[in-house]
């Protein structure tokens, strides 16, 4: 009886004072996603950062070792010889994290972690001196020094990744296509426009738009279908064989276990595909989600990228869900372009020109069903979803929501932007509204052979 007083009266305390906690800090803090409110869609979030003089010099230290280049500078820090990098590698490493002070509206999350990201994008910031440099924040990354931030979320999400939108001055891109990914069943992060104020060490400077990224590891797999994801790599690899090194694991980090990945690389490579192609499909059907995949490559050749795998090794992730492995794109401010950097071009509709030096597409559109399946889903795509007139009437409404950020005061500006002029926005929508048709008679044609 005394036990049942006791606890009936601890429940009564503990009730009563979650009553009086503002529903409002509640949804700031908590610890349930709110992806309408961090990832809107017809709104831009203003977000500010505060680094600090002590911090930015840190940043500005470590980055000199990793590149051996001063904040602006293209020229050699003399006898400083940058980290040794991979081919692909522009920034070699993880940047270190500092910690920030962000405020959003009347919040303030405290102790930050802060660290830069990226690599061609990185890299070209650095040494032109752009303030607007790519970087994410993860919440709670000095819970360990700081007790009370333990767990601390923004809105639900623990990290965030910022993109300066370099190389796409449409600021819609990644946007765009993430959402085109998701119409046709392939897992992509969510995003959303953020402007961005930082503060490094001389008052708060406006660093302009940015496209605010959802980590891959969090809750997205639940959040798309329903289900809970296991491993999450970030490869470097082309899956011609398994190298360890080539498979960065995000998630599950002290369990040394990649079965699933090596599973996948040797069905893949099977002499099977060869001698009994019926159970090599269906290996490779049991461990990897094939038919998202050949989804995939509908949009993204019809779209046009570059700057993905058939052409670079990485900007993917491999993720793990109910024991089969899923294909996720990443990192798309690059597309709606045939062609790009170092005499890159986009993959043609029929992919002839792909070696089998990257298998996951050889292999699979050499097999006539496979093949069939793709080319009805890029049919299935331009019917549904690559419709100019559609497409026109978002790039349109985007643009009414992007564009009060480029005009008057709080236009943009070098060094805290990557637009040479404000009026390439506006320009850089109309060459993405004709290119976007040239695509559509372009897949007209394929879709017809």
């Amino acid at each position: 009886m005394r036990f049942s007083l006791v606890l009936g009266i601890s429940l009564l305390f503990i009730f009563s004072c979650e009553k009086n906690i503002d529903p409002k800090f509640q949804r700031a803090f908590g610890s349930i996603p709110d992806y309408s409110w961090v990832f809107p869609e017809e709104e831009i979030r203003i977000i500010r950062i505060k680094i600090g003089i002590e911090n930015w010099e840190k940043i500005q230290r470590d980055m000199e070792m990793r590149i051996a280049r001063k904040f602006g500078s293209q020229t050699a820090i003399p006898g400083v010889t940058p980290l040794k990098a991979s081919v692909l590698d522009a920034v070699p490493g993880d940047p270190i994290y500092v910690k920030a002070e962000v405020t959003q509206g009347d919040f303030t999350w405290k102790n930050v972690g802060f660290r830069l990201k990226g690599n061609a994008s990185l890299n070209s910031s650095w040494r032109s001196g752009i303030y607007k440099l790519p970087f994410k924040i993860q919440f709670d990354e000095f819970e360990d020094q700081h007790k009370e931030i333990k767990n601390q979320r923004f809105f639900g999400f623990r990290e965030l990744s910022f993109s300066p939108s370099f190389g796409d001055n449409t600021f819609m891109k990644e946007k765009l296509l993430t959402s085109l990914f998701r119409k046709n069943g392939v897992l992509a992060c969510k995003v959303a426009n953020y402007k961005v104020y930082i503060d490094f060490g001389q008052g708060s400077k406006y660093c302009g738009v940015y496209q605010v990224i959802e980590s891959v590891v969090e809750h997205l797999v639940n959040n798309q279908i329903g289900k809970e994801v296991g491993n999450v790599y970030k490869p470097e690899s082309s899956f011609q064989s398994f190298n360890l090194a080539e498979f960065e694991k995000q998630n599950n980090k002290t369990l040394a276990d990649y079965e699933d990945v090596k599973q996948f690389v040797s069905v893949l490579n099977s002499n099977l595909r060869l001698s009994n192609k019926a159970q090599w499909k269906k290996d490779l059907e049991l461990i990897f989600d094939v038919k998202s995949f050949l989804r995939y490559l509908a949009v993204n050749n019809t779209v046009g990228n570059w700057d993905g795998y058939g052409q670079i090794t990485h900007n993917y992730f491999l993720l793990n869900v109910d024991q089969k492995l899923n294909y996720l794109p990443y990192d798309m401010n690059l597309s709606f372009q045939m062609k790009g950097g170092n005499n890159r071009t986009a993959l043609t509709f029929e992919m002839k020109e792909v070696a089998n030096q990257w298998p996951l597409i050889r292999y699979l559109i050499d097999d006539p069903e496979y093949y069939s399946f793709y080319k009805a889903a890029v049919k299935d795509f331009i019917d549904r979803d690559f419709n100019p007139s559609n497409l026109s009437e978002y790039l349109r409404k985007q643009k009414a929501i992007l564009q009060p950020n480029f005009e008057g005061s709080e236009a943009e500006k070098p060094p805290y932007s990557h637009l040479s002029a404000v009026s390439n926005f506006s320009k850089s929508i109309v060459d993405l509204e004709k290119y976007i048709n040239e695509r559509y008679v372009a897949t007209l044609d394929f879709v017809k052979q």
